[in-house]
Parts: C-alpha cells; structure tokens; sequence
C-alpha cells in the first residue's frame, strides 16, 4: 500500500466514525500493525490529514479526531527568508516548518531575495493576508523594515531572527557574532598565524558585525588587517584576487571566512592556483553548513546554532501568539562553537610571497 494509498484508507475510518470524534487516534505503534504498514510511512500518511483540520495534533499526547462541527482549520504563519537558494536558511526553515507542523501551524515561506524593497512588500502583502504571526529572518547589517510597524498596528506578532531588536521592540533570537569570530581567530593564532585574511560574507551587503569583529581581534593582536572582497565577482575575477593576495610581500597564512558560502569559493579559487590546504594556507569558515565535513578537506568552521535559533523563534512566536502583545519583549541570544576539522594547521614559516611560493602560484597562470 501506498503512502497516498493509506492516507485515504485513514481517511476513510475517520469519516465513518471508526476513530469517533473527541478522541485520539490509537497509538502509532497500534495502528501500524492494524493497518499493515511502518511506522514512518505511518507518519508521513497521517501529515495531509493533520494539515487539512481533519486531524488534530496534541502536543505531547497524539493526534485527536475533531467532534463533528468543531474541526477548525490550521493557523498560518509566515517566513520570510533572504534568499530561498541559500542552503544555510534551507536548514533554517526546515526547522523552523517541523516545529511548527507539532503545533499544527502551516508556514508561508517569502523570499526577499536581499532587497529591502521585496522585505517591505511581502510584509504589506502578509497583513492584507492576515496571517497569525511571522519570522522575518533579517540581516543584521540592515536596517529593521518600516513595513514592521504594519504588523503591529493589524495586532500581528513577529520574532525577528538573527537580527537585533533592540530599538524595534519586536522579540527576536540572534548570535553572539563577536563570540563566533573571536573562536576562530584565537584558534588561527593559537596555529601559529599572525598574518591572516578576511573575506566578507557571501549574500550579504557589506557593514556585518563579522567584519568589525575581524578588525577589532587583528587590532587587539598588531596584526595588519587583509580584507578579501569576493562579492558579485566572477570564479575568474576570484581566483585574480587571490593570486594577488598570495603573491604579495609578506602574505596572509591564512583566512577566516565570513561564511561556509565564501569559504566554498576561497576553496575552489586556492585549488586552481595548485594551493594546498591546509599545507600551504589555512582555511576556517562560518556557519557549518551540512555539506563542509564531507568535502576533500572538511572544513574547520563556526558552528552555528541555526536549528535551534530557527525552533526558537516559532516558540516564541507561538507563545506571542497566545499570550498576546501585553509580555515583555524577550532578546534571546545564542553562543556559536568552533568545529575543528582538517581546512586549518600549523602556520608555515615564509609567507607566499617567497620565492618558493611565488613559482607554485605562477603555475596557475
């Protein structure tokens, strides 16, 4: 039997009354030797029930039939993401949907696509829809949208994630960027570098915290800042910049990604100017994507809570959501950790600007 098969089998018994209305439905275990089948696909057959009304899920308790008349259908809220390609918000929105599949919630998922004026937009066009609360996963470099103060006027929460509320007198969940930067950082020197690069965030205009934090750690050290822009260039003019980062006199060992995203291309760029790593140049990233500890050289990197903060952010804004505006507003900051893998080692002793390093990044030209 199918999983659409036994999703109308279900359907069936429930409209006859074989599962009476205003109770729960046996437990899973139950019905799965009763209807012939495994467990998860049990789960994934009952899921168009549930988001139709005609099954209700109870937190901690299982899934209740409605009484006849009563049945109510899903409450919905919306995610509005930056960009919907990116696999670190992909991560995020799972979570963030599971979390609110248990609560019998549906999510709308917008994509803003980096543009404050899409933001905006799809803002307006949630409170003409009159959904019951959304997560605005907002950069924290960018300004809060004008468009907020619609929501709050239709009396619709929100739960800003990974940006500050501080002025915006919205809930939010956030990371400790500062901590994130200075793990890195401190485990590069501890390597033995001093002289280290940064390259900005890929997907994300420029004035992120990571940047300042950068700057202020390579202050604190004496260290002469190295700032490798790579936004909106091609793989072509990527791999130009970084020849001329590495040939320079006195050339950094190593570079400290503002995300797994840039990380990905510094990767790319340093294997086809025959530069190894982690032998020859060091490498650490941000985010901690799914996908870094299964390349060649899995990537030494930031790991950030992103499945939590995503859970986080659809309690709270379901807790808004029954408590009503009158609660305090609550800031809820999350702590990243260094993952160490094998992108990072022990710092060489002459930098690429030698005359060693120059023939080995010559014959990429």
């Amino acid at each position: 039997m199918t999983r659409q098969q036994l999703t109308e089998v279900i359907r069936r018994k429930v409209e006859r009354g074989d599962y009476p209305g205003g109770t729960l439905l046996p437990a899973e275990r139950t019905m799965a030797e009763e209807l012939g089948t495994s467990r998860p696909t049990l789960r994934r057959a009952l899921e168009p029930l549930v988001k139709e009304g005609l099954l209700e899920q109870q937190p901690g308790r299982g899934l209740l039939v409605p009484e006849e008349g009563r049945r109510t259908p899903w409450s919905m809220i919306a995610l509005l993401l930056p960009d919907f390609a990116n696999r670190f918000f992909a991560e995020v929105a799972e979570a963030i949907e599971y979390a609110a599949f248990q609560r019998g919630v549906q999510v709308l998922l917008c994509n803003s696509r980096h543009q404050a004026h899409l933001e905006e937009q799809h803002l307006k066009q949630l409170v003409a829809r009159k959904v019951d609360g959304v997560i605005l996963a907002h950069q924290p470099n960018q300004e809060i949208p004008q468009a907020l103060g619609l929501l709050r006027k239709a009396r619709i929460p929100a739960v800003l994630l990974f940006s500050s509320a501080r002025d915006a007198d919205w809930d939010s969940v956030v990371l400790d960027d500062r901590a994130g930067v200075e793990q890195a950082l401190r485990y590069l020197q501890s390597l033995g570098h001093r002289r280290i690069a940064y390259c900005p965030p890929l997907g994300v205009h420029a004035g992120h915290p990571r940047d300042r934090h950068y700057a202020d750690f390579m202050q604190r050290i004496g260290g002469r800042p190295c700032v490798v822009d790579v936004i909106g260039k091609s793989d072509g003019e990527v791999v130009e910049a970084m020849r001329a980062v590495l040939a320079a006199k006195d050339s950094p060992t190593a570079c400290f990604a503002g995300n797994d995203h840039v990380a990905l291309l510094l990767l790319k760029s340093l294997a086809a100017l025959h530069v190894a790593v982690p032998e020859q140049f060091s490498l650490v990233g941000f985010d901690n994507l799914r996908l870094v500890e299964h390349l060649p050289v899995p990537l030494t990197t930031v790991d950030q809570p992103k499945q939590e903060m995503g859970r986080r952010a659809a309690e709270l804004l379901f807790e808004r959501m029954e408590a009503g505006p009158g609660e305090a507003v609550r800031r809820e900051v999350f702590t990243p950790h260094l993952v160490i893998r094998e992108s990072a080692s022990i710092a060489r002793s002459a930098g690429m600007g030698d005359a060693t390093a120059t023939r080995t990044v010559s014959r990429a030209r």
